[in-house]
């Protein structure tokens, strides 16, 4: 029986601290940790540190083991606006209760089942359900386990995936009961989280703004940051002339490079990382980012940069348009048309052996909006009466939209006049154009049944069917759940998709498909936000671009993008140049020995994680990268160590600001011992070395690279 109250016994035997009243304080003053006990599957929780330091050393009996699972709260009478809690015992369930309502107090005392133990802490209560800013909810969770071998018990928990989780087990979600206060450490912490799901990686400046602005205002910035551009390259024929050569003769001019920069992948990718690592439109360029893993086209056929370039433009414009709008988009554009063989693609005539191509019908349904199988709006498959899954389209509706996808041609290649009854030669950049003749009007059948009119022109035809497609009920969780996937977690709740897919819906105004909303709802949902998160399979795997990302702007990266251009292949993630439509990854990727879903790991494997290292060791334990002469105008990269060296020649110091711009939460305490040794190793003379070996083998840990 756990049963461990500050009665004078209690203070004799365990010293219990009686409760102080003292002026508010501006941090929260008490840690309420929880405890379970296997045998009797209880949980229970103190804010006292005597009482924890009691279970721990075994005092209140054989089980007791800390979850790793705590929060904030405030001893009695310190805050103006918190209420204090009351604690109950029930012997016969062996089961304590909390409550911060004196209503509900009041009456559990009146219940000779339960004994009032007192005061025990204070703590915010909600309104509505709603914290107020500065606190974080906390939840309570009830397993009824009367009738049963062990009794009923509640757990209160400051992680939403984890009672989920709970109550999956059983439990009965019974909502928010307190608002844990946040101390400035857990309000960085939760900035750092939100840099690191909606940026390239924090940086200390960036992290002061989120704290002041607050995590809604610093996404509405966002919003209407000023957008970064790529450069707009003209069209090149598709076999490189031979006056278009590579002179590296000096002063280089903006075309000495004509090869290099027309003719492959070297131009998009140096200004990728030129503007991930350098200018604010962070958000913009994260979705623009995700949607570029979403609507896939790869430079291993797209192979010149002015068509890259302007594909990538073209989901930078729209990374918060509507979805009907970016589908569209998308749809027309001539690089997706070149890629997926919808530019070009011809009505059926079986005198020339000629049927419409259904390649991008087939990845538009499959790959870009809906998928293979039915689903609820919370993303689990639906399940017909046999418990088998319910394919959302067949042959038939393939078919169908593969008819629906003809007439359409590249737009005219430079200096030529258009033949309207005529298709265009490959022109990568652009808006796709129509002609007739080779579209065709027969009716067409769409999803779920839907038969179109015949005599349909392609320009209607095209909208009905995209129409058709983003009005479809599996749009939303499908969407979702791949932008949850991008930028928070690999392996999100189904509730946590449902309450974004409803966003997706309707924005509140009406509206289906705002991106914008939907990229709100997804960063500001309470699985996303908090002081530290506690189930075990959140978060994911930093691909390898956000890797790198990640370890430069925490330096404070000044750089022109040419040493960055192709450092993601060796780790599985070449900019812009995935293996194939389905991305470098999948996003049902599973890790065999625990089913969790995990994309990233699709391509972790030893050659990349060794990769990742050596990557980490080059570019932390060198030094700055001096302008290229084989780039114009270059300004190489710059990296800034002076947060680190300047407080380098306290090792503890070091070691806990590196912890926060690179996890955002202190070190594992093994891991943080063996970063300071390395550090103290090191002469305090050399300052600059100390901060190199520290942000070195913090980036080396597993933590580091798991974004939780």
């Amino acid at each position: 029986m756990l049963k461990i109250r500050c009665t004078r016994r209690a203070l004799a035997l365990l010293g219990c601290a009686t409760a102080t009243f003292a002026a508010q304080a501006a941090e929260p003053t008490l840690t309420v940790v929880e405890f379970y006990n296997t045998p009797l599957n209880h949980y229970f929780m103190t804010a006292d540190p005597n009482e924890q330091a009691a279970i721990d050393r075994g005092a209140a009996g054989a089980g007791w083991t800390r979850t790793g699972l705590n929060f904030a709260a405030n001893e009695i009478g310190t805050s103006a606006t918190a209420k204090s809690v009351c604690r109950f015992y029930s012997r016969s369930q062996n089961s304590h209760f909390y409550t911060a309502d004196a209503g509900e107090c009041e009456f559990v005392k009146k219940d000779a089942g339960w004994q009032y133990e007192g005061l025990v802490f204070a703590i915010d209560v909600p309104s509505a359900q709603k914290c107020a800013s500065g606190t974080e909810p906390v939840y309570r969770v009830y397993n009824n386990g009367f009738g049963k071998p062990v009794g009923s018990n509640h757990r209160f928990m400051p992680d939403l995936t984890v009672a989920q989780k709970s109550t999956k087990a059983g439990g009965a979600f019974e909502g928010t009961v307190f608002c844990a206060p946040m101390s400035n450490a857990a309000k960085r912490a939760d900035a750092v989280r939100l840099l690191r799901q909606a940026s390239f990686g924090p940086r200390f400046v960036d992290v002061d703004v989120v704290l002041r602005l607050g995590a809604p205002a610093w996404i509405d910035a966002q919003f209407t940051e000023p957008q970064s551009k790529f450069s707009v390259k003209t069209y090149v024929p598709a076999v490189r002339p031979d006056t278009c050569t590579n002179d590296n003769t000096q002063p280089l001019r903006a075309d000495s490079y004509c090869q290099r920069d027309n003719y492959g992948m070297f131009l998009p990718q140096k200004e990728f990382w030129h503007h991930a690592l350098n200018n604010p439109d962070q958000l913009r360029q994260r979705m623009a980012w995700a949607w570029s893993q979403f609507f896939v086209i790869s430079g291993l056929e797209i192979t010149h940069s002015y068509g890259m370039l302007d594909y990538q433009q073209m989901l930078r414009d729209n990374a918060f348009a509507n979805f009907s709008t970016l589908l569209k988009k998308v749809t027309l554009h001539p690089a997706m048309g070149a890629y997926l063989d919808m530019a070009n693609n011809q009505k059926r005539d079986p005198v020339r052996g000629i049927e419409p191509n259904e390649n991008y019908a087939r990845e538009i349904l499959q790959l870009f909006s809906i998928g293979t199988n039915e689903l609820n709006l919370n993303g689990t498959p639906k399940l017909d009466a046999a418990g088998r899954t319910i394919p959302t389209y067949d042959m038939e509706e393939i078919e169908g939209y593969a008819y629906v996808f003809t007439g359409w041609t590249f737009p005219p290649l430079p200096g030529t006049v258009p033949n309207l009854t005529r298709l265009n030669g490959r022109n990568w950049a652009g808006v796709m154009e129509i002609r007739e003749n080779f579209h065709d009007v027969t009716s067409k059948e769409l999803l779920d049944g839907v038969k179109t009119q015949a005599g349909i022109t392609a320009a209607p035809d095209l909208d009905g069917a995209l129409k058709s497609i983003f009005e479809h009920r599996n749009v939303p969780p499908f969407v979702s759940r791949f932008l949850i996937q991008r930028l928070v977690t690999g392996d999100p709740s189904p509730e946590y998709v449902e309450r974004v897919a409803k966003v997706f819906q309707n924005n509140g105004a009406g509206v289906r498909g705002d991106i914008q909303a939907v990229t709100k709802a997804i960063l500001l949902d309470p699985e996303a936000r908090g002081t530290a998160k506690f189930d075990e399979t959140y978060g994911q795997l930093n691909e390898p671009v956000l890797h790198i990302a990640q370890m430069a702007r925490a330096l404070n990266v000044f750089t022109d993008g040419f040493y960055f251009q192709s450092q993601g292949a060796s780790m599985g993630q070449n900019v812009f140049v995935a293996p194939s439509v389905f991305n470098y990854f999948p996003p049902d990727h599973v890790i065999a020995s625990n089913g969790v879903n995990a994309p990233e790991f699709g391509i972790l494997n030893t050659t990349t994680t060794l990769s990742r290292i050596n990557f980490a060791n080059a570019m932390l334990m060198g030094n700055n990268i001096n302008p290229s002469p084989q780039l114009f105008q270059a300004t190489g990269t710059q990296f800034d160590w002076s947060p680190y060296s300047a407080v380098a020649t306290n090792a503890d110091a070091l070691v806990d600001k590196i912890a926060e711009i690179v996890q955002g939460v202190p070190f594992a305490p093994k891991v943080r011992e063996a970063i300071k040794t390395a550090v103290e190793a090191i002469p305090a003379s050399d300052p600059t070395f100390r901060a190199k070996t520290a942000m070195y083998l913090a980036f080396a840990t597993p933590a580091a690279q798991l974004k939780k």
